[in-house]
């Protein structure tokens, strides 16, 4: 019994060691070279089931534009996350720093580079299995 208990603990810790060095569950934020420091303004907003609003913030100019979805007038259990399109919004990758409401009203993501030709949404619901509201794209 206790040599199947090691292996199974000795395959876990693999296993979770490959997933590390394989960057699964880390944000593409520090990659992209964001960051959420500086605001140059909202582009796009929308309000939410509860009366919470989601907003795509944005910093910088050109090719170096980074964008991030912040919710705030929300409540713990409220998502906020943003789509990024490199085809005019056809297509997208979905739920980029996808963030909880945890504690008080408000929180953001990551930043996420939306230069060259890529368009931003932000998106949030009011709480798991509620509906999705989306700003317009940027």
């Amino acid at each position: 019994m206790n040599k199947k208990v090691a292996a199974t603990v000795s395959a876990l810790a693999m296993t979770t060691g490959l997933l590390a060095m394989s960057g699964v569950g880390t944000t593409a934020s520090a990659a992209d070279g964001c960051n959420t420091n500086v605001v140059t303004g909202t582009a796009r907003s929308a309000t939410g089931a509860r009366g919470q609003l989601f907003e795509l913030r944005y910093n910088g100019s050109g090719t170096n534009t980074c964008a991030w979805g912040r919710v705030t007038n929300g409540a713990v259990g409220m998502h906020v996350w943003v789509d990024r399109s490199s085809d005019g919004g056809r297509t997208w990758e979905p739920q980029l720093g996808i963030r909880r409401v945890d504690a008080g009203t408000s929180v953001h993501t990551e930043a996420w580079r939306d230069s060259n030709g890529k368009l931003m949404r932000a998106c949030g619901d009011s709480g798991d299995g509620t509906a999705i509201v989306c700003t317009g794209w940027y």
